[in-house]
């Protein structure tokens, strides 16, 4: 019973991170694909990936460590460009 929920806490982590991820893209207007590009994923992992977080499975590729780093890099870079009022598109 504890391992199940040491995975639901992972998973949550993970989808919360995706979920502030994807926020942040959505404030600054970036395209799907510029989304994807950021995060260094081919079409099928940024697939994979968007299956997580309608509560699918947890994707194999990338790692999930290397996926939270990413992630972390990525939304940084955009709250900054959203602080700095460099970030919306047309």
């Amino acid at each position: 019973m504890l391992r199940d929920l040491s995975w639901e806490h992972t998973d949550n982590l993970a989808r919360s991170q995706l979920r502030i991820y994807q926020e942040l893209g959505d404030a600054m207007r970036i395209a799907e694909e510029e989304r994807r590009q950021a995060l260094l994923l081919d079409q099928q992992e940024w697939s994979d990936w968007a299956g997580f977080m309608s509560d699918g499975p947890l994707p194999a590729s990338p790692p999930l460590p290397e996926m939270l780093q990413r992630l972390g890099m990525a939304s940084y870079r955009l709250a900054v460009r959203v602080e700095r009022g460099d970030g919306a598109r047309a």
